[in-house]
């Protein structure tokens, strides 16, 4: 247990640092059902806890991110997703949301407003 949480936080520390020093592009993700881009704003993240599913984070957000990674079988016990999202505020604003069993584990962000 404690390998898999160390794991976790490792692997949103590098996802955030490659969002961040990448480039950090302008576009967004569509939201798929409406056609509407994703943003996430500093009141949104702040709403999220871990513990939560990731239906309730989705619907605080407005819908999923882009996956940035997934390590296990989907539905098995273990499987672990990272979504980000484009964020409002500062050139490269962007947040990850670390899910594993279907539970947010970790949350980090940078620049939101």
């Amino acid at each position: 247990m404690k390998r898999t949480i160390r794991g976790i936080y490792l692997g949103t520390a590098i996802a955030t640092g490659l969002i961040v020093f990448s480039g950090c592009s302008n576009s967004t993700e569509s939201h798929e059902a409406t056609g509407k881009a994703v943003i996430i704003t500093k009141a949104e993240f702040d709403k999220i806890q871990n513990g939560m599913t990731s239906k309730q984070v989705f619907e605080i957000i407005g819908g999923k991110g882009e996956v940035m990674s997934e390590a296990g079988e989907k539905d098995k016990p273990g499987y672990t997703i990272l979504y980000t999202y484009n964020g409002k505020g500062s050139t490269g604003a962007n947040a990850n949301f670390t899910f594993q069993d279907d539970k947010l584990m970790a949350k980090a962000q940078f620049g939101l407003k």
